[in-house]
């Protein structure tokens, strides 16, 4: 179910972060659902346990998920509605569109990409 490119040069907690709330927004875990444990992630994708657990403690801070002491890891009931995030996203990546268009990149170039990456999900 996860799929880790180890090419990447987006962390693979990162990576796993990602997937876990896509899978969210996607309905494939409702909110109060549990999640895959720990381990089991960390065996499907051969990553090393405390990289999975760095992923889900950081989902656990953000709200997204919450955890039960013996039982797991489950999802929040306000994991889609959670607007932290996204606005977290926005200010890691403002950084990122500023170097763009230092470099020249047209602003129509720039919402054509975005546009076809928003276009893959449809």
């Amino acid at each position: 179910m996860f799929e880790i490119d180890s090419r990447s040069r987006i962390p693979i907690y990162e990576q796993i972060k990602n997937q876990i709330l896509l899978f969210i927004r996607m309905g494939v875990y409702k909110p109060d659902e549990q999640l895959p444990s720990i381990r089991a992630v960390s065996q499907q994708t051969g990553i090393n346990v405390n990289t999975v657990k760095r992923a889900f403690a950081d989902l656990e801070a953000e709200g997204v998920i919450y955890s039960l002491v013996g039982r797991g890891c489950f999802v929040s009931s306000s994991a889609i509605e959670n607007t932290a995030i996204a606005q977290k996203a926005l200010r890691e990546i403002e950084h990122d569109i500023r170097s763009i268009k230092s470099k020249g990149v047209d602003k129509n170039d720039l919402i054509k990409l975005i546009e076809s990456i928003y276009s893959e999900d449809d």
